[in-house]
């Protein structure tokens, strides 16, 4: 049958399913650019945010003071430092949760930042600046080299073992920050194997 014979109808089936087709082919690749999650995405940026990040200031102060094994005025400091950086992020980042949705906004060139790396990054820039003496903070890699290659920030206590320090991971929930013991979390961490604690690592 001739297409011009076709019900109009018929005919606008097609080019909506090329284009849905389209969309799905777009939406797959650029989500399995970069970062991939395992937790349940919290929605929302704003939703008490000050109460929020003070409540979190407090838990993660009591978590880095567990890791270094005393209570040091650098482990409040450090918490203050990476829950403000993380919101701070978040608002110049643009995000749109969940996580992924967001990786598909940077990686089709509607948001410039907001991948993992893109997070850890700018984390490891705003710690860095602290010249912790207690505390180190390295550029952690789950799956390096596949295209589920992951990033985050662990800290560890100075000249501790990286297995036992903790994970700051502030992609995951799409701008509220994530944190756990290395050897509790889902991922397998292991430090970057280009960091080198000064250059870091280049993101795009």
């Amino acid at each position: 049958m001739p297409l011009r014979s076709l019900p109009y109808a018929a005919m606008s089936i097609v080019p909506m399913r090329m284009f849905q087709a389209f969309f799905l082919m777009l939406l797959v690749s650029s989500v399995l650019q970069g970062c991939t999650t395992m937790e349940r995405p919290e929605a929302g940026l704003n939703h008490d945010a000050l109460s929020r990040g003070n409540e979190q200031t407090i838990r993660l102060g009591e978590d880095l003071t567990t890791l270094l094994g005393y209570r040091d005025e650098e482990t409040l400091h450090l918490a203050q430092v990476v829950i403000s950086a993380t919101d701070t992020l978040a608002r110049k980042y643009h995000i749109q949760p969940p996580a992924l949705w967001h990786n598909f906004l940077v990686n089709t060139g509607l948001r410039d930042r907001g991948l993992c790396c893109h997070w850890t990054q700018d984390l490891l820039r705003e710690i860095d600046a602290l010249q912790l003496q207690q505390f180190e903070a390295v550029w952690a890699v789950s799956r390096h080299g596949s295209w589920r290659e992951h990033s985050s920030v662990v800290i560890t206590a100075t000249g501790q073992n990286f297995k036992n320090g903790l994970v700051l991971d502030a992609w995951r929930n799409a701008g509220r920050l994530y944190w756990s013991p290395v050897a509790e979390d889902d991922y397998a961490w292991q430090p970057h194997p280009g960091d080198d604690g000064v250059a870091r690592i280049r993101c795009r």
